[in-house]
Order: structure tokens, then sequence, then C-alpha cells
């Protein structure tokens, strides 16, 4: 795994992305599936290219987990969180069922391409989305108007600079957590990597990696759904914040005996 370096001119208190290559092998079918992996769509998955995909993005995350925990990974264990996805199929963490556990957990975004997994990870609040393709993938011109409007084509020099623009507006759908629901004609990036979807602003940059081209997108967005144990403990502040007596009453009388 290699973390990035990376900045930002928004304030954020802290992203981490990190790059490593995906395995060329799917564990046995007698071994339980790595911390991460989703049963349900590692079934689900038609080849074993997806699959390996799927693995390998889900084990750069768990390692880029316990580098974002540092010290803390002793007390925060990586077995006890879990994956989701909404509606929109972005994905999310959340502490597994039954843990109890309160520790606020970072956004993340996921990608693959040509071999190599990335990982983004941003504090809670915000929302760091991220694209990679192959440096030298050739956009063909006649599919520019698919993802950039007239003018935005008109400023292209070349595939080049087709590439780049796609990668960034794929980190934006992601950042958003609207993916292709989100059309990326619609999403315009200036000059100095700003970019403004429906009153949301957000910071844009490109980077070479390697054969990569990577697209980030940050946000500052919270868009993690709620599950039912955050429901339960949320009931209860609120039910504490508004009772006029919060109190455990005990009433005993010594009798003899």
């Amino acid at each position: 795994m290699e973390a990035l370096s990376l900045s930002w001119a928004s304030p954020v208190p802290r992203t981490l992305v990190c790059v490593a290559p995906i395995p060329d092998r799917v564990p046995p079918e007698d071994e339980p599936l790595p911390a991460l992996v989703s049963r349900n769509e590692w079934d689900g998955f038609a080849t074993e290219k997806r699959r390996l995909e799927h693995l390998g993005g889900r084990l750069l995350l768990a390692e880029a987990l316990s580098m974002w925990w540092g010290q803390r990974s002793t007390l925060l264990h990586v077995d006890e969180v879990e994956v989701r996805r909404d509606e929109q199929r972005a994905p999310h963490l959340h502490w597994l069922p039954g843990t109890w556990r309160r520790e606020p957990l970072p956004t993340v975004s996921i990608a693959h391409s040509n071999g190599l997994a990335a990982v983004a990870l941003a504090s809670p609040g915000w929302r760091l989305g991220v694209d990679i393709e192959p440096a030298d993938r050739t956009i063909a011109a006649n599919a520019w108007d698919f993802f950039a409007n007239e003018e935005e084509r008109a400023s292209f020099a070349g595939p080049q600079d087709a590439l780049r623009a796609w990668v960034c507006k794929e980190a934006v759908q992601k950042a958003l957590g609207q993916g292709m629901h989100l059309n990326p004609r619609t999403i315009l990036i200036d000059v100095d990597g700003q970019c403004s979807v429906d009153g949301a602003r957000l910071d844009v940059q490109h980077l070479h990696h390697g054969h990569l081209i990577m697209g980030l997108a940050l946000v500052e967005l919270d868009l993690r759904p709620t599950d039912p144990e955050d429901e339960v403990l949320e009931a209860t502040r609120v039910a504490m914040a508004e009772a006029d007596d919060w109190t455990v009453g005990c009433s005993t009388q010594r009798r003899g005996c």
C-alpha cells in the first residue's frame, strides 16, 4: 500500500488516499472472506475479474483504516466494521450491529483500474471522491459529448484534456454520492479546480501516479445513512435532553428479620 501526499484549499480536518495492486487470485472457496468483503456482493459477481476488483478495494480499505486509526487500531478493529451501500450505491462505513461502537468513522470512496485499487478517506462530515484511469487511455472525440457541454469540448486540446475532465467529473459524482445519477455535462470545473453543484462547493484536483491518472473531489457534506442503533441512541439522547428529571429512583426500607 502507498499513501499519497495531498493538499487542499479547503480547511478539511483530514484526508487519506492510498493505492495498491489488486490481488491476482481469489480466496479458495473453503476459506472465509476477508473483513469488509460483502458476501452478498461477492456471490452476485458474474466474473472473477469483478471479484478481484472488489477484493482488492476492500483489502486496501482495511489497510487504509488501520493507517487512519494509527495507534488506536489496537482498540478499533476492522472486523467490527462493514461497508453498506445507499440507494445510489454509494459506500458508507458502519459499525457492525451489536458492537454499539460510537467512534465516528471516516467517509470512503473506492476506485479500481488497470490492476490497481484506490481508496480515499475523509473526516466525518466531509466526502472525498476518487476515480482512476490508465493515463494512456484515449476517449474518442465522438464520445466527448456524453460528459462535456459544447463550450467545454471546445476547450479540450486533445484526448488527455478529455481524460482529465472525465476522471475529475467521476470524482465529483462520487463525492456527492450520486454516481451517474448526476449528469456529468452539468459538472463544470473552473481553472482553479473549484466546482459548484446544487449549492455544494467542491475542491477538485487531478494527479498522475505511475501509469494512472487520478481525479479527486472534496466537499463538506454529510451523507451517512443512520442505522437502527444510531436511531436508538439518538432517541435516548433526545429524551434525556427533553426530560425534566432523568433519574433512576430507588426507595428501600430496612426491615427486621
